[in-house]
């Protein structure tokens, strides 16, 4: 199995499939996943599962290499998981932080986090965030300590996760807004969708935007490098060195095309979904995969199926661990 997979349900198994092989790998059904019918994404090669998408109870981790499972508290019932982060491999450190995006009844997103294996009060129950706001685009865990959160006025606020150790809370270290540099895109933000995703040490925001009433061929993205001491946004214009994974609701990832060579260089690999209404008025789940080449602003799809013709749930990438 390569690095990067979608995954699918086929019976009552996952299936996985391989972008380089273009084959499909399946895992029989087992303690790790069975009475689930949620993937809420995947990080650092563990698949994150609910039983229930929007009255969510429990919260698993499942490794589908070595077959692991691990169970987190469970959150408010009615409140869903729009994104889901892990500080490190729990194969390889048994002291991890959660930290999640999740809606509830009054506010559009919130930040929590929860502590595995280090005691203390944040040790058996999700903690809200202190200093977070009420709507995020995304979050993302830099050297296993910092949280760098994008919320909606685009701003970034980033806590340190450093003093958790010690049971204490996050302490938040920064909060700007930056601006747009000159070589931005109109000076604005335009995308209706955004990723924030570490590539070579860099800070990158990834957009997505739609450029017609269908999803099919019609995604467009753009990409950005946080300068911290200037405080921009500056345009990217190649992805030099590397391919970044993006799906709807998981971290996005940047791996290495030296180090992985059937990858495309200067590409970005989605995993999306959108909605269609068919000809008897019923909304059809479409979920698109496709590869945007950064140089020709390309889509070249590579699979487009119809959620509501088996059970499926939206794709995910996976990097295997151990690998």
């Amino acid at each position: 199995m390569y690095p990067s997979t979608r995954w699918g349900w086929i019976g009552n198994g996952i299936c996985f499939s391989s972008l380089v092989e273009k084959k499909v790998y399946k895992t029989e059904a087992s303690q790790g996943f069975l009475g689930v019918d949620s993937f809420l994404g995947s990080s650092h090669g563990w698949l994150v599962m609910g039983k229930r998408a929007w009255t969510l109870g429990e919260i698993r981790l499942f490794n589908p290499i070595s077959r692991k499972s691990r169970t987190l508290p469970s959150l408010p019932r009615g409140s869903p998981i729009r994104k889901i982060v892990l500080s490190s491999d729990p194969s390889r450190n048994n002291n991890f932080v959660v930290v999640v995006i999740h809606e509830t009844l009054n506010v559009p997103t919130r930040l929590a986090f929860y502590q595995h294996g280090r005691g203390g009060e944040n040790a058996t129950a999700w903690t809200e965030l202190e200093g977070s706001h009420d709507h995020y685009f995304d979050i993302l865990l830099r050297n296993n300590s910092h949280l760098f959160a994008l919320s909606k006025d685009h701003s970034i606020q980033v806590w340190d996760f450093g003093d958790t150790y010690n049971n204490n809370n996050p302490t938040k270290i920064m909060h700007f807004r930056p601006s747009m540099a000159r070589n931005g895109f109109h000076g604005t933000m335009m995308g209706d969708k955004k990723w924030l995703v570490e590539s070579m040490g860099e800070l990158l925001l990834v957009e997505r935007e739609w450029l017609g009433d269908n999803g099919r061929g019609t995604e467009k993205f753009d990409v950005y490098e946080l300068n911290i001491a200037a405080k921009t946004w500056e345009k990217v214009e190649c992805l030099r060195d590397c391919a970044l994974f993006l799906a709807k609701n998981q971290p996005a990832m940047s791996l290495s095309t030296q180090k992985l060579p059937r990858l495309k260089e200067n590409s970005i690999y989605f995993a999306d979904e959108y909605h269609e209404h068919s000809h008897g008025g019923d909304i059809i789940d479409i979920h698109v995969q496709g590869v945007f080449n950064f140089e020709t602003k390309v889509v070249k799809q590579y699979c487009i199926t119809g959620a509501n013709n088996f059970s499926y749930s939206p794709a995910v990438w996976i990097v295997p661990s151990p690998w």
